[in-house]
């Protein structure tokens, strides 16, 4: 898929023009325990990076609308398939049940038809920032390409009850779309690795304002098919205190926010001197010779004057260590490209069910990546903990549910607890071409003490 030379830096890929003043999506928030909401998915022309442009997207927007709700919410979404082409949706983040008419990847729902989701939010469930994409499998890389994607935050209970001192909270959606001179999409290839536009809610280069000594919650979805997004704020400190819709027992101040396809970060900032700063994503390897140039993703103006602050500590929360438990079954899976994209050597089948788990049991998973390029792992429904990277152990602060493996034999390892709901569900790569080309796999959570389901029939599938 990836092919070396060719690729161009374009003229202005490396400029920091200064854009609009950064515009948030419309947030859609649950009443009284219940959020109802309609997604109209459509190809049409919409206002993108200071044009309009040809896009693929929700309610007419890129991107689509923040949802916000709250842990033991019911969130009833009525998808509205006006495409060409079948979609659905994922509610990556989401600890829901994955069967049925909520986080179900396995559904589809065809051109012209309607479709009635219900996703019953537990009351412990983490608060924090997740995403909706589609997942319709090989339909996932135009559609996501194209902008359909959108924030979902789930407050936590200090949220809900005001205890928090009101600073400014930002959601930030990083995509990467590409057209041409005439405003058409393209199709996605990885020759457009350099030249892609990469927009934070659809704005080139936008404006953020913040006030000298003045704290913001940042809340970065990576929602591009393909890019890593290595983010870095001249001048500043960004303090991370979230990572993938779980709050962190601490916050960490790296010396660059690493967020993979699919990731999320957020984030504390603190204004300082006033001046103009960039937030940069810093050039990232994908291996096998190809380097993601470095941008402008937006341009900060820190003003005189001030306003509120927060320590941190108030938005941290204890986690669960899975190391605390004994671990009921080790498995290794490995990402290669001998013979394609593949898990195991086998490329994805939804009537095949890869790895089976039981209920309520702590798992060690070793994922590892011998391919020559750099793959992201996620997983759906539950999140983990890592443990190791490359073999060495880490100390990280909180559970993910997205994470980068290094390429030619790099590896991580976590435990994951499969909690509160069996199924069937998948594993991939979040680069989402690879897993539209067949790296992902099925894993289904059965009671304890019982045979997994088998093989779906094609016939027995939800296909509307």
């Amino acid at each position: 898929m990836l092919v070396a030379g060719g690729i161009t830096r374009p003229s202005w890929a490396g400029r920091a023009a200064r854009g609009e003043t950064l515009v948030e999506p419309p947030r859609i928030r649950s009443v009284d325990g219940r959020l109802r909401y309609r997604l109209l998915a459509e190809e049409r022309r919409a206002y993108v990076a200071g044009a309009w442009r040809e896009a693929l997207v929700y309610n007419g927007r890129f991107p689509g609308p923040t949802l916000v709700a709250d842990p033991g919410d019911r969130i009833d979404l009525r998808l509205i398939n006006r495409l060409a082409t079948p979609t659905n949706i994922h509610t990556h983040g989401f600890h829901v049940s994955p069967e049925g008419n909520a986080d179900n990847i396995f559904l589809h729902i065809e051109p012209g038809q309607t479709f009635d989701y219900r996703f019953d939010l537990p009351r412990d469930h983490a608060p924090g920032l997740n995403w909706y994409h589609p997942h319709d499998h090989v339909n996932g890389t135009p559609q996501v390409f194209g902008g359909m994607a959108g924030a979902i935050i789930i407050r936590s209970e200090e949220e809900r009850r005001h205890r928090l001192p009101p600073i400014r909270d930002r959601v930030m959606v990083i995509q990467a779309p590409e057209w041409d001179e005439e405003g058409h999409l393209k199709t996605w290839s990885a020759g457009l690795l350099a030249s892609q536009l990469r927009l934070i809610n659809g704005q080139l280069n936008p404006r953020v304002r913040i006030r000298r000594g003045e704290t913001q919650r940042w809340r970065v979805v990576n929602a591009t098919v393909s890019d890593f997004i290595d983010l870095r704020l001249d001048g500043h400190v960004l303090r991370q205190i979230a990572a993938d819709g779980n709050p962190w027992a601490r916050a960490v101040e790296p010396e660059r926010i690493h967020i993979p396809p699919g990731g999320r970060a957020e984030v504390l900032v603190t204004g300082g001197d006033p001046g103009t700063y960039a937030l940069r994503a810093l050039p990232t390897d994908h291996g096998a010779g190809f380097v993601q140039p470095e941008l402008v993703l937006a341009t900060v103006e820190c003003e005189p004057g001030g306003g509120p602050t927060v320590a941190a500590e108030r938005l941290l929360k204890p986690f669960c260590d899975l190391r605390e438990f004994p671990v009921e079954n080790r498995r290794t899976v490995t990402f290669t490209m001998r013979g394609g994209f593949l898990i195991d050597g086998k490329r994805f089948d939804h009537n095949r069910t890869d790895q089976v788990v039981e209920l309520g049991s702590v798992e060690e998973w070793t994922v590892v990546n011998d391919s020559p390029l750099v793959h992201p792992f996620h997983i759906h429904i539950n999140p983990f903990q890592l443990t190791h990277v490359n073999g060495r152990p880490i100390e990280e602060p909180g559970h993910r549910d997205t994470l980068t493996v290094d390429p030619l034999g790099g590896s991580i390892t976590f435990r994951t607890l499969f909690a509160d709901f069996p199924g069937r569900s998948v594993f991939h790569c979040h680069i989402v071409p690879h897993s539209d080309l067949g790296m992902m796999a099925v894993f289904e959570v059965v009671p304890k003490g019982q045979d997994p389901s088998g093989p779906v029939e094609p016939d027995t599938l939800c296909r509307l």
